[in-house]
């Protein structure tokens, strides 16, 4: 868990969360072993008739609000990964591939704290999966860290401005529905609200890194036109029952 990294590294050095040292200062990800036993997940079937389990091994039904929450924070991680592949592919991105790689280990950790819901969920395990505030921290000092280099928005910003930008943009809108779901789960289930305040800080840094990537790429920045300066609106209309000539 993230949690447990931060608070070795902070155990190691006096380093603190800044904004010139972005979460911590070593990367804390790792391709997964290859000896470390088959290549696909154990168990399958379970799920077969509909329901599945949470991490207490409660059995839920899959249109759940916690398996929907769950669904759409695996959605927006999967894409960061699509959006990774293209900032690599850009080149001169690779601050940016590092920081969306660390989003990604970030959603493993809200999808465990969603995955264990306090009120059916013992206490050791609710322990195991509580949400890291030094998340939300690392987060706000990214989007200044990102931020402080572009340029002020003077006017709507429309998704756009090369594929690594369009991508970013759309994990951004991909995460406002992410934490949409999570909203029901904090209501109802007593989640911790700073799960909530981490995926509407992470929508604000996508869309700083989406700037980012149209910028370094040297691509325009597409901003909104009202409608009537492009076109006059107006329409030739013709009844459907004339007769053609």
């Amino acid at each position: 868990m993230i949690r447990n990294f931060v608070r070795a590294a902070a155990s190691q050095s006096a380093v603190s969360i800044t904004r010139s040292t972005p979460f911590v200062g070593s990367r804390f990800f790792s391709m997964t072993s290859s000896n470390s036993g088959r290549g696909f997940k154990q168990g399958r079937g379970t799920g077969d008739s509909g329901q599945s389990s949470l991490y207490n091994s409660e059995r839920r039904w899959k249109d759940d609000d916690t398996f929907n929450a769950l669904g759409t924070t695996d959605e927006l991680s999967s894409y960061l990964g699509v959006c990774g592949s293209s900032a690599q592919n850009d080149g001169g991105m690779d601050d940016v591939v590092e920081t969306l790689t660390r989003l990604q280990c970030c959603l493993q950790d809200v999808g465990a704290h969603l995955a264990t819901p306090p009120k059916s969920s013992s206490e050791r395990k609710q322990k195991k999966t509580m949400f890291d505030v030094a998340m939300v921290e690392w987060i706000n000092a990214e989007i200044d860290r990102y931020g402080d280099d572009l340029p002020a928005i003077r006017q709507f910003i429309l998704s756009g401005g090369g594929v690594t930008s369009a991508n970013l943009q759309y994990a951004r809108a991909i995460c406002r529905r992410a934490e949409r779901s999570v909203v029901p789960l904090m209501r109802e289930e007593n989640i911790d609200p700073m799960a909530l305040k981490f995926l509407n800080r992470m929508s604000d840094l996508l869309f700083v890194l989406g700037r980012t990537a149209c910028m370094r790429n040297k691509f325009d920045e597409l901003t909104y036109l009202r409608p009537d300066s492009f076109t006059n609106m107006k329409w030739d209309r013709k009844s459907l029952h004339d007769k053609k000539k």
